[in-house]
């Protein structure tokens, strides 16, 4: 059988049905790259090239194998084997990483039968034949519509959705006679079904009623053909997947028990779960706060950036968002400690997470506080590290940043280099005027405090104290505060109000994103819980349900709405990177240990 490809390759030193690489530069041949070309069309992806048993193998970036070619992933047990389905039975994939350890590939070979690549600089172009798109057949069905696309051989493919509009691309020609339009056709819940070629390409346009999410099923019996249901009732399949030694990636539909305020209305409302398992006894796993301004910058702690960004930033493996922050400000309002160092303090009672190397874990009430003593007067401080102000002292590190500008007016800022007042400055306005924060030491901000100018005047020797309850909260060196708690010991005991949460947040319906531990010992759940198809966001008692159904026994609340965001191996895994807001605080996944960092 003659076989046409999209483009003219340079010579293949092979036979023409056979999976091949060909180098345009073979004596300066890169391994890897993060461009890869499919058909002539450049893709954002990575890609790695492996010699295994004398012979050369070409790995994607896995992600790049769903978005570009339409391949599913399926269940996986396995963190060196990925159980797959691409116009066939369910096959398997090898997995490899890269020297970081950070991202993900997968074999190309199940799938290229009959492809010819070549490599170009930092490109990987892929080839496959010309397809043929022979009929594209259109059913009401009891529960909705099908669209059938019968195809002369497996040929890649992607989906997206915009409201009410699905654009499906194949890479195909229309046959001659196909009808370019299907709107003769009525539907339970399409409009209209518009094929568009675009020269090897074509786009079906399905404009629905509602927006639908498609099940998209590809068979290859007995010719390759895709099926697409469009109901409303469509659940997506769960999906658990190895990803590394003791990370597992987790996505499934969650249904808990409903009260409807009408009696014809389901009695279950449904929750789409995305999350990570992390096994914090896995030598090569560890978990760190990290946040948008690392150390070296002269304005610490100061600064909001997107999850991926900062993930990239601290070369890690994946995150999730952390606690609250100013956003205006763009600071954090909670505890932050990172390595025994406090990045940043809490100035209310509210619900935090702590762990440690050996993988013990702590998720509690937090009320973290610290006084000074001087000339035998204790002076109790209202924060660390906080843009929470509030009338009272607080405290400011080198953490914060290498300087201090005012937050509110009028501050009186007191200078303290080890254990002495060297300094007191007065402030004006707001953000006008910094005050170097001494490397050996920290500056005090007196807000609304007259008695503070002769309580610390310049000389005075002062002492300083923290404060824990629990006190195990001290042992633990990394620790993110949020809240509300959600679940303590297995039990339901979500208090906005204990913690200071403005009334109504309990029941604000929103994505959420929580962390929690499970029976299992030294087991972290990282999870988002987002509206289902055609569902509702959840509120915090809902969120609290669906996480005790999914196996956690004690959880944490962290910021949600915008900011809710779990990203894995360069995905972001529960959302669309057109809506993933800045943040300033995440907790983070690493395949190896961060550098250590000195205590302050």
């Amino acid at each position: 059988m003659k076989m046409t490809y999209r483009k003219t390759l340079i010579p293949i030193l092979a036979a023409c049905c056979q999976f091949v690489i060909a180098d345009s530069a073979p004596s300066a041949t890169p391994n890897s790259g993060t461009v890869i070309q499919l058909n002539g069309q450049p893709w954002s992806g990575r890609w790695l090239r492996k010699v295994e048993q004398g012979q050369q193998n070409l790995y994607v970036q896995e992600d790049w194998l769903t978005g570009g070619l339409g391949v599913q992933m399926l269940d996986s047990e396995k963190s060196d084997r990925q159980r797959l389905r691409w116009f066939s039975s369910p096959t398997f994939s090898r997995v490899a990483f890269d020297s970081t350890g950070r991202f993900r590939y997968l074999d190309l070979t199940p799938f290229a039968d009959q492809w010819r690549t070549e490599i170009s600089g930092n490109a990987l172009n892929i080839y496959t034949p010309d397809t043929l798109m022979q009929a594209v057949r259109r059913s009401k069905q009891p529960w909705g519509d099908r669209l059938v696309i019968d195809l002369n051989r497996r040929t890649p493919w992607r989906v997206s959705r915009q409201g009410n509009v699905i654009n499906l691309i194949v890479s195909a020609e229309v046959a001659s006679d196909l009808p370019i339009g299907l709107n003769s056709i009525a539907g339970n819940l399409v409009k209209s079904v518009t094929i568009q070629p675009q020269g090897k390409l074509t786009q079906i346009q399905i404009q629905t009623n509602d927006s639908i999410n498609p099940a998209i099923e590809m068979l290859s019996s007995p010719t390759p053909r895709m099926v697409i249901d469009l109901r409303r009732d469509y659940v997506p399949p769960s999906l658990t997947v190895q990803w590394a030694d003791g990370l597992r990636r987790i996505e499934k539909i969650v249904e808990i028990p409903h009260k409807p305020k009408n009696p014809q209305d389901p009695k279950t409302i449904k929750f789409s779960v995305t999350a990570l398992e992390v096994d914090l006894k896995q030598p090569r796993l560890k978990v760190r706060p990290i946040w948008s301004n690392p150390d070296g910058s002269p304005n610490g702690i100061l600064g909001l950036s997107p999850v991926p960004q900062m993930v990239e930033q601290a070369q890690a493996v994946g995150a999730i968002n952390g606690g609250f922050f100013n956003r205006i400000r763009q600071l954090p309002v909670g505890a932050i400690r990172e390595g025994n160092r406090w990045i940043a303090g809490t100035a209310l009672v509210r619900g935090a997470i702590a762990w440690n190397e050996k993988g013990e874990t702590l998720i509690d009430r937090l009320n973290f506080t610290e006084e000074i003593t001087a000339n035998q007067t204790k002076i109790a401080l209202t924060n660390l590290n906080s843009a929470y102000v509030q009338r009272g002292i607080a405290r400011y590190t080198p953490n914060w940043g290498s300087g201090y500008t005012p937050l509110t007016e009028n501050e009186l800022i007191i200078v303290v280099r080890g254990d002495r007042v060297v300094a007191q400055y007065q402030g004006g306005v707001v953000g006008v005027g910094q005050v170097t924060i001494p490397s050996d030491g920290y500056v005090l901000v007196a807000r609304q405090s007259p008695e503070a100018a002769k309580q610390l005047p310049v000389g005075m020797t002062v002492k300083g104290r923290q404060a824990f309850v629990p006190e195990k909260f001290a042992n633990f060196p990394n620790l993110i505060g949020a809240g509300p708690l959600l679940l303590k010991n297995g039990n339901l005991v979500l208090d906005g109000k204990a913690e200071n949460f403005q009334a109504g947040f309990d029941t604000q319906a929103a994505d959420r994103s929580a962390i929690a531990t499970t029976k299992d010992k030294g087991k972290l759940l990282l999870v988002t819980v987002q509206e289902a198809p055609n569902g509702v966001a959840p509120n915090l008692l809902q969120t609290a349900e669906v996480l005790k159904k999914i196996g956690a026994v004690e959880a944490l609340n962290l910021d949600g709405g915008s900011s809710s965001t779990l990203f894995l191996g360069g995905n972001i895994l529960n959302r669309s990177i057109t809506e993933i807001a800045p943040v300033h605080n995440a907790i983070a996944i690493f395949i190896t240990p961060p550098p250590t960092k000195p205590e302050f």
